[in-house]
């Protein structure tokens, strides 16, 4: 947690910052008081169990065709569209395909994947919190946040219901 005085980094759960000796407790912010809650508002996305399916990626120019059928073959209602330096730059949706797709583009293969993707989605990194993946998907009804590496190439997916999966198992 960041230190609001200093700006000291100090390591999750600690009451006053190690530089500086600042409360970091925030008495207007929920603390969590059971483990389902210390669970969702502190542990890191990186501690829920790993996705069953891989990240599905298309290359950036890949026909709406072929991206609705790799979505179909892979039962996913996504695909994480990517430059050719595997860096992250949209995310084309099952909602997507629905309401700007579905009815209106009779020749799939005459359009491409960006042509109706969401460009440089909101992206976390699997140290955040999940309570901050909570947060995205809550206050812009997303179902899915890419989780990117440092030069913000594709490694998971977290989807809502891998979360809700959670919360389940938990109560």
């Amino acid at each position: 947690m960041i230190c609001p005085a200093c700006g000291f980094d100090n390591l999750p759960g600690q009451d006053r910052c190690a530089s500086c000796e600042v409360s970091l407790m925030q008495d207007d912010v929920p603390q969590p008081d059971t483990p389902v809650r210390w669970r969702v508002m502190v542990d890191p996305i990186s501690s829920l169990d790993p996705s069953t399916i891989a990240p599905q990626i298309a290359l950036s120019g890949t026909s709406l065709a072929a991206g609705v059928r790799q979505m179909q073959e892979k039962k996913v209602g996504y695909l994480l569209v990517v430059d050719r330096q595997e860096r992250l730059v949209g995310i084309l949706t099952e909602h997507d395909l629905l309401h700007r797709v579905a009815g209106q583009v009779r020749d799939l293969e005459r359009h491409t994947v960006d042509e109706f993707m969401q460009r440089d989605p909101t992206v976390l990194r699997s140290s955040a919190p999940i309570s901050h993946a909570l947060h995205f998907m809550a206050s812009n009804d997303f179902m899915y946040i890419p989780l990117v590496d440092e030069r913000g190439r594709p490694e998971d997916l977290l989807s809502f219901r891998r979360v809700a999966r959670l919360i389940e198992l938990m109560e």
